[in-house]
């Protein structure tokens, strides 16, 4: 397993066996449709060209058992079989392509799909008349059709516990598959709407405030209202700002960014409800961060701007939060973070914004992912990344010595 004991020894944390194996050469790592992607002859190409590097040791019967016994439970919900294990026996590592293409056929793909996207969202079961297992039933179909997984957050419809799609729970006039529900609104909900931008960012682009500037364009100081665009203790006015909230006395820093993510569920209320007469500025006689009738407060100080829906994700102008999702998911970030998100639930290893990984490992997984397609199947990331010889080997070496 990736989390060892003895986790403060940096030497056997699991980046750091992540980070041992991202050098292993390609030859070492399946492509995505299976085939080498090793060279003509293994040999030096001209003068002064580095040696081929030297393949992958083949792994042994007992190797492959062993990760496939480890990925098993989190990918289809149940250890393996005897007839996969009498496959391994038989063909050793050339089992693990089609026992893990295999798995994604399975009703337990998506279940096991259900329970990571409901857990990542903290969102399941019924209470107060609101059903929780929207996002879950939509990752289910989402796995169990090989639908892109992009479609987890620009879906027209949620699908009931029955599996037809219904209309999703918000009353917005648009959908935006797990967000556009009163479930994931409703766990996530808060003062400025920090918290459902907040996860948001983190689960489905691994990053967190503040960003580049070139992956997040900063609104400008003069659009804010006072208390964010303070960047020192002399220009903070708003007491309980100066306590702590909102980053403190530097609010700007952060805020420049979260404020044009958070304006998308600014017509949102508490109860996940979308209204249209959301103003977006503060109730006088509430609680900072607080709009009327149960609605949160703008970052925006402009009244037209405060209660527009309209912003920009990454630079991009959107006019809601279903048009934020198609910058989001046609991204980069989006592709690594699905990545880094499977790995680490498969693993036990913080998900989101962790450092467990090393980056230039994800960025070529997610770039190989996507050479076929730019808007894969859930199916094809796990396939993927699960039958990558890099991923195979950093689990393999957790295996104890004879």
């Amino acid at each position: 397993m990736l989390m060892v004991s003895g986790a403060c020894d940096p030497d056997a944390s699991p980046r750091r066996q992540f980070d041992a194996t991202v050098a292993a050469d390609d030859a070492g790592a399946p492509a995505t449709d299976g085939s080498s992607d090793g060279g003509d002859d293994g040999g030096s190409t001209g003068e002064g060209d580095s040696p081929a590097p030297t393949p992958a040791e083949p792994l042994s019967s007992e190797q492959v058992q062993f990760y496939l016994t480890r990925i098993a439970p989190t990918l289809v919900g149940r250890s393996l079989d005897y007839d996969e294990m009498q496959l391994v026996a038989q063909v050793g590592e050339a089992a693990i392509a089609p026992i893990v293409d295999g798995w994604t056929a399975e009703p337990g793909f998506a279940e096991a799909m259900r329970f990571l996207v409901s857990d990542m969202l903290h969102t399941s079961g019924e209470r107060d008349g609101v059903d929780f297992d929207l996002p879950g039933n939509l990752a289910a179909e989402i796995a169990a059709e090989n639908l892109p997984y992009s479609t987890l957050l620009t879906a027209d419809y949620c699908v009931a516990a029955d599996g037809k799609h219904i209309a999703c729970d918000t009353g917005a006039p648009y959908e935006s598959g797990v967000l556009a529900t009163r479930a994931y609104l409703i766990a996530n909900k808060g003062r400025f709407n920090l918290t459902r931008a907040k996860r948001m960012l983190e689960t489905f682009a691994c990053r967190i405030y503040p960003m580049e500037a070139e992956v997040q364009v900063p609104l400008a100081k003069a659009r804010l209202i006072p208390m964010f665009q303070a960047e020192n203790p002399d220009e903070q006015t708003v007491d309980e700002a100066k306590g702590g909230f909102g980053n403190g006395v530097a609010c700007y820093n952060c805020h420049s960014q979260f404020g044009a993510h958070a304006q998308f569920f600014v017509r949102f209320d508490d109860q996940g409800l979308w209204r249209a007469d959301a103003t977006g500025r503060q109730d006088p006689d509430g609680e900072l961060g607080r709009a009327v009738a149960g609605l949160y407060a703008s970052h925006l100080q402009a009244p037209r701007a405060a209660a527009s829906e309209s912003s920009q994700m990454f630079g991009v102008e959107a006019d809601n939060l279903r048009g934020a999702m198609d910058v989001l998911t046609a991204s980069a970030l989006f592709q690594q973070c699905t990545v880094k998100n499977l790995l680490a639930r498969t693993f036990g290893l913080a998900a989101g914004v962790s450092d467990d990984f090393d980056a230039d490992l994800i960025a070529e997984l997610a770039q190989r992912i996507t050479v076929d397609s730019d808007d894969p199947t859930l199916r094809h990331y796990v396939w993927s990344i699960f039958t990558d010889r890099r991923v195979v080997d950093a689990v393999v070496a957790t295996m104890e010595a004879p």
